[in-house]
């Protein structure tokens, strides 16, 4: 067929064409834009992810840093409770010691007044006074003759920090 027989000029033929391609080229660029446009939202939102998770990792920065001092300051209060309650344990077992050298003097010094024929049980502890010496205290405290007014209040204090 011969474009001539339609009766249709031949520009006019070309223009359709043209004008076609022009409609497809126009579609395609639609699609084309709102892909664009999509990604383009979808960097804007990275950007907001990003912007987001910056301000997240700062302020994780920061927390850390206000818990690594909170931790070194509390670490050396620790360690200043322990230099003191290591202080006092030192200056209670000084003061337990001079206790127990009181009282044995005190003890030899009854053992030495008792009478002849009655031996006070008193000896020496290594260690924290037991409950078993109790009795033989009471029978030496029986036999013994009253003690200086002087002596009741320092023993009585010896015996209530045993």
């Amino acid at each position: 067929m011969n474009f001539l027989e339609t009766g249709l000029p031949f520009d006019l033929l070309l223009e359709g064409i043209v004008s076609i391609l022009l409609v497809a080229t126009i579609g395609y660029c639609a699609m084309i834009d709102r892909r664009l446009r999509a990604m383009r939202s979808g960097q804007d939102g990275l950007r907001d992810l990003i912007g987001e998770l910056s301000a997240a990792t700062e302020q994780a920065s920061d927390a850390i840093t206000r818990l690594r001092d909170a931790s070194n300051a509390t670490g050396q209060k620790l360690s200043e409770h322990v230099a003191r309650g290591r202080s006092l344990a030192d200056e209670l077992a000084f003061m337990l010691e001079a206790g127990n050298d009181i009282a044995n003097r005190l003890g030899n010094i009854d053992a030495r007044r008792a009478p002849a024929g009655i031996v006070p049980n008193l000896k020496p502890a290594s260690g924290p006074r037991q409950a078993s010496a109790a009795p033989a205290r009471e029978t030496a405290r029986a036999a013994q003759p009253q003690k200086s007014q002087a002596q009741h209040p320092l023993l009585d204090l010896l015996k209530r920090a045993r």
